[in-house]
């Protein structure tokens, strides 16, 4: 009897950390919204992470919170498609270098009542890095 292989996440090819020719660019994103204890923690866990395992990350940690799920993978793939229509950078040479939150709360002095007096929103800070690599040259044709 022959023993079947179990398929493995790690079987692929392995991506390589880039060390050289790396950019970073800086995106200051402003929520409206309050973000849940397990938000908070999932972006926080997103540090020197490929891209798409990112993503793949959100969506299995927040499978059962579909509409805050969506939001935070908006601000995640905002970003990614700037550097990809500005820069002509490729989907798969983006990684997930740094991600800051800060709360804030804007506080409105002529309301005296204190539920209202309060409107509280998070700056999400995400600092990306990208590595360029030479576009393809296509062979000319003989004929």
């Amino acid at each position: 009897m022959t023993e079947k292989k179990k398929s493995r996440r790690h079987e692929g090819r392995r991506l390589s950390y880039p060390t050289s020719n790396v950019i970073t660019k800086t995106f200051h994103i402003k929520y409206n919204k309050k973000l849940s204890s397990v938000a908070k923690l999932v972006l926080n866990s997103l540090h020197n992470k490929y891209l798409y395992y990112a993503i793949e990350d959100i969506l299995c940690f927040l499978q059962l919170r579909p509409i805050e799920c969506d939001s935070i993978l908006a601000i995640i793939y905002s970003p990614v498609l700037f550097l990809h229509n500005n820069f002509s950078i490729n989907f798969f040479d983006i990684w997930i270098q740094d991600i800051y939150i800060t709360e804030t709360s804007k506080f409105n002095k002529f309301l005296k009542k204190k539920k209202l007096r309060s409107q509280s929103f998070n700056y999400i800070t995400i600092k990306f890095f990208y590595r360029i690599t030479p576009p393809t040259i296509k062979p000319k044709i003989l004929w």
